[in-house]
């Protein structure tokens, strides 16, 4: 998880990012519609308004949520 650990630094103080471990949280995968793994979400107030699926480069996961900054301008 090394990409998501430098978007974290990256984005410091406009995204929070966590990193949940499907086997130990199940319930939460459940509820949140993961069926497989990785899993990226984005929310917004509480809510999902982002998602993507399965392994990518690190250029599609910085675009996936530099696209999501830059569309909500104050950060999510």
């Amino acid at each position: 998880m090394p990409d998501v650990e430098a978007m974290s630094s990256e984005y410091s103080g406009v995204l929070k990012v966590v990193k949940v471990d499907a086997s130990q949280n199940r319930r939460l995968c459940l509820n949140l519609r993961v069926l497989s793994l990785p899993t990226y979400l984005i929310f917004k107030d509480g809510k999902e308004v982002e998602r993507l699926v399965g392994e990518v480069t690190r250029e599609k996961l910085k675009a996936f949520v530099s696209d999501f900054v830059k569309s909500h301008k104050g950060g999510p």
